[in-house]
């Protein structure tokens, strides 16, 4: 008996720290990554010291490690255009050499230390505005997919600087969400994140590698997102189960809004049923499809959206 308990304590053990593991190393897998409609993910990463890199961390390293590990058979780019100390001004004199012939997306994380110049005196938010919608505009320009993040917090525990600074990090926090709403483009909440929770930094505002990993997890699910929204190819699934008896499912995933026309043939073409004839919206769409009335055999479907853009034909069999 003792021995018996021992085994099962050991093999929970186990299992409780595989399962940790698992997430503690890696983004959980989006299922939009099956249906990404590029070969590859290309991610320009554009800001100051955090996108540098400090100390040899950085958030980079696990980006593209969630995304080697969600979308395979996809070459995965993640390039790295930081300089440490660089306000957006400075980035703004080297963001088209970075952008220059580029395509996909473009993370833009910089203005940290705009906050530090402005409680100087030697900026005002309206030059980091301006500054960033230029940063936005030639992005968009480059026909790149702008993620703009927020700023984290300085450690202002025992700085009476760094809590001035913060009131800057605020504004133009609140700036860039403006921004974004303006021109129709994404967050990276890097602030909602983090929030104040000092033990994700290395230093005054720099994140250790708990804190770079939280970042790629941000970023990671705002790629995700776009890629749901404007990314997807238009796929229809094998039915499941296939044989059927009483009952079976289509999946369809729609790269845009458009209206489906659903239909199931006999073998010899003649139109046994529509199933469906109305639009979709982006994403996935589970279509189950009664099969009682239907005889024993072979049938064909056929989905085609009213654009003609998209046509797919496959067999599905029916038993008793």
């Amino acid at each position: 008996m003792r021995f018996r308990a021992l085994a099962l304590c050991i093999a929970l053990l186990l299992c409780f720290s595989l399962k940790t593991i698992a997430q503690i190393t890696g983004a959980s897998c989006p299922e939009s990554a099956k249906y990404f409609s590029k070969d590859s993910v290309n991610v320009i990463t554009f800001g100051a010291s955090t996108v540098e890199g400090v100390n040899g961390l950085n958030f980079q390293t696990y980006l593209t490690t969630n995304f080697v590990n969600c979308y395979i058979n996809k070459t995965i780019n993640i390039q790295k255009y930081g300089v440490s100390g660089e306000t957006t001004a400075q980035g703004l004199l080297r963001i088209d050499n970075a952008i220059a012939d580029k395509t996909g997306f473009i993370v833009i994380l910089m203005g940290a230390n705009d906050a530090l110049q402005i409680d100087a005196g030697k900026m005002t938010l309206a030059q980091t505005e301006a500054n960033m919608r230029t940063l936005i505009v030639k992005s968009l320009n480059q026909n790149l997919v702008p993620i703009v993040c927020t700023l984290q917090n300085f450690d202002d525990r025992t700085s009476a600087l760094y809590r001035r600074v913060n009131l800057q990090v605020r504004a133009i926090n609140d700036m860039y969400k403006r921004l974004i709403k303006e021109y129709n483009i994404y967050l990276g909440d890097i602030n909602a994140a983090m929030r104040r929770d000092f033990t994700l930094y290395q230093d005054a505002v720099h994140p250790n590698a708990r804190g770079n990993r939280l970042i790629s997890f941000v970023l990671f699910d705002a790629i995700n997102k776009i890629i749901a929204e404007r990314f997807l190819q238009f796929t229809v699934s094998q039915n499941y189960p296939n044989p059927g008896k009483s009952q079976t499912s289509v999946d369809i995933i729609m790269p845009e809004a458009d209206k489906v026309e659903f239909k199931i043939y006999n073998i010899q073409g003649k139109l046994i049923q529509t199933v469906l004839h109305e639009y979709l919206n982006t994403g996935k769409h589970t279509i189950q499809i009664n099969l009682d009335y239907l005889n024993p055999g072979v049938y064909i479907y056929r989905v085609a959206t009213s654009s003609g853009l998209y046509v797919t034909t496959k067999k599905m069999v029916v038993i008793r």
